[in-house]
């Protein structure tokens, strides 16, 4: 592929990418309860979702020094993201953390029983409905629960939710 093929392509992925996005956030707007007191979930999903774009939000959360090469840019990016908005909404009052070992992380909504899944983007649809099948709630240990607190608040400072 020559460079100005590469270029394109990039552009109709990242294209693709801020589409699912669009579509994120209006799929947001469903969860009306589902807020705090400086943002709502549609706004959090477009700080966060824009913030995985940018190469030092990967650098100073996962500790990578370049993104993951032809991979979605929510990439490794899951559970601290579910924690994150778990945190900032509520908590075990509205949600539940469910998974799918050591794969993929998402939000369970306990009033609607609907799936949330910011980072949903990285996996094909037929994967993902294997992945929601055979998810199960999400306790973490002390020490799991301490590094996610540590790198959701590095992520909330990336994405201007602090």
């Amino acid at each position: 592929m020559t460079k100005s093929e590469e270029f394109y392509a990039g552009i109709n992925k990242l294209a693709d990418y801020d589409n699912q996005s669009k579509q994120l956030m209006l799929y947001a707007m469903e969860f009306s309860d589902v807020y705090n007191a400086r943002f709502t979930l549609p706004e959090m999903v477009y700080l966060l979702r824009n913030a995985y774009k940018e190469r030092l939000t990967h650098s100073a959360v996962l500790g990578e020094k370049f993104m993951r090469p032809n991979t979605d840019p929510t990439s490794g990016f899951c559970l601290i993201t579910s924690y994150l908005i778990y945190t900032l909404t509520g908590g075990e009052n509205v949600w539940e953390i469910h998974g799918a070992r050591p794969l993929h992380w998402w939000l369970y909504h306990k009033q609607t029983g609907k799936i949330f899944d910011i980072t949903y983007s990285q996996f094909k649809p037929t994967m993902l409905h294997n992945l929601y099948q055979n998810g199960s709630v999400f306790h973490p240990d002390e020490q799991l629960t301490e590094m996610l607190k540590q790198r959701a608040k590095t992520l909330a400072h990336r994405a201007g939710l602090e």
